[in-house]
């Protein structure tokens, strides 16, 4: 297994950083562009990304992993982050992966958890990527967005503090400019797994069988526990085991 330290501007010209991780051997391979949740980072909910990569390299599938715009140690502030540009990286990254020569770009794999599953699906149309993983696809974030920021910027603020870092209202006022998350997400066609932990308390099971109802024959699994961020080790196991599982099958 190696793990390569990467970067690359966006088409802002902002530096994004990112975590490879490829298997054993030399060329090409199943490659998984994964893209991470709100306010998150590369590495995931104790390093959930990271087990999640080294699991897919034990499997022949190479994985990147970047901190968006404004996240991690990529470029820019939390409080400069929007879901446009939250979209355009995941263009970007997914543009970047198929130049590396050890990426198969005919077997590129765009996954994302959280946010970053509502983005992935987002994207999925215009990327068209071989497969399309959504762990717990936070798209219900889009609705009541433009109200709830609203209520902050007539009390005269523009962000909150979320846990320490500025989440600006403009973040929500950007999302509300976007169409329905489902309706955006609407003309991928490849194969789709959607994963979710049943005692998830923030991403519904309504909202995943949303995305099963847009995507014919996609696979809609949940997971014993773990919650939002599959915090045990049997709903990490099976959230490897079945994304590994279900990418080979699908390439």
């Amino acid at each position: 297994m190696q793990t390569l330290q990467v970067s690359f501007a966006n088409r802002s010209g902002h530096v994004l950083r990112g975590i490879v991780t490829l298997p054993e051997g030399e060329g090409p391979r199943p490659f998984v562009v994964h893209l991470h949740g709100f306010g998150g980072s590369l590495s995931g909910h104790k390093y959930m990304y990271t087990n999640m990569a080294r699991a897919l390299a034990r499997e022949g599938i190479g994985c990147a992993r970047f901190d968006f715009f404004g996240c991690g140690e990529s470029d820019g502030e939390f409080g400069e982050t929007t879901l446009t540009g939250f979209q355009h990286d995941a263009e970007d990254m997914c543009a970047w992966a198929i130049e590396q020569g050890y990426a198969d770009a005919a077997h590129l794999v765009l996954s994302g958890q959280s946010m970053g599953g509502y983005v992935a699906a987002s994207v999925a149309p215009a990327v068209a990527p071989a497969a399309l993983v959504l762990q717990c696809p936070g798209a219900a974030m889009w609705y009541g967005a433009a109200e709830r920021a609203d209520m902050v910027t007539k009390a005269g603020k523009d962000s909150v503090d979320l846990e320490g870092l500025t989440y600006a209202m403009a973040f929500n006022y950007d999302m509300a400019s976007h169409p329905d998350p489902f309706e955006e997400a609407r003309g991928y066609e490849g194969p789709v797994l959607i994963i979710r932990a049943n005692d998830d308390k923030l991403v519904s099971s309504e909202n995943c069988e949303s995305y099963q109802a847009l995507y014919p024959g996609s696979t809609y699994l949940e997971t014993e526990g773990g919650g939002h961020n599959f915090a045990s080790q049997p709903s990490r196991r099976m959230v490897e085991r079945e994304v590994a599982a279900f990418i080979k099958a699908s390439l």
